[in-house]
């Protein structure tokens, strides 16, 4: 469900002393790794994205198992996994409540931006060294004008996006 947590599909229900989980999670980072995770899952269907609870799961438990490890584009140091749970049982003090995930979710999303942002000034610097070092028809590549102004629009869009991202964790 990504961010949308009303959409979210993994179930937690109550039985005696335990809740019983069913659902996948899907682009789970460090998920081939983790000995335990948090998961979120709905407990109550009828309440929408106030029915979500975060729950603390030990990976060793039965009903647990790991997906294929998926492929992407970057943060190689750090899988991406899909984790399944089929009637995997745990007990009531494994419930964290909402409250976690609806205090986190914006400083999960601040390090998001922090590291695109990181990411753009660090590829900026590469494509102005390569420009400075490059020769094409004669001359460096950072003399001709259409580079000038590529590099130009890219520092005006890395900047609007630090400032953007520098307002919000000012706030």
């Amino acid at each position: 469900a990504g961010s949308d947590l009303a959409a979210l599909r993994t179930t937690a229900v109550l039985d005696g002393d335990e809740y019983v989980i069913n659902g996948s999670k899907t682009f789970i980072t460090n998920g081939q790794h983790a000995d335990m995770v948090i998961v979120a899952a709905k407990t109550d269907p009828a309440a929408g994205a106030k029915g979500v609870s975060l729950f603390l799961v030990d990976t060793t438990l039965p009903g647990y198992a790991k997906g294929r490890n998926l492929e992407k584009i970057g943060q190689h140091s750090g899988d991406t996994s899909e984790l399944f749970f089929e009637n995997m049982r745990v007990p009531k003090s494994a419930l964290l409540g909402l409250v976690y995930l609806l205090q986190e979710r914006a400083r999960e999303r601040l390090v998001i931006g922090a590291i695109g942002v990181g990411a753009a000034r660090g590829s900026l610097d590469m494509t102005i060294q390569y420009a400075d070092e490059r020769t094409l028809f004669g001359q460096k590549l950072k003399e001709l004008q259409n580079t000038r102004f590529r590099i130009a629009e890219m520092e005006t869009d890395y900047r609007v996006n630090k400032a953007f991202v520098d307002q919000c964790i000012a706030e």
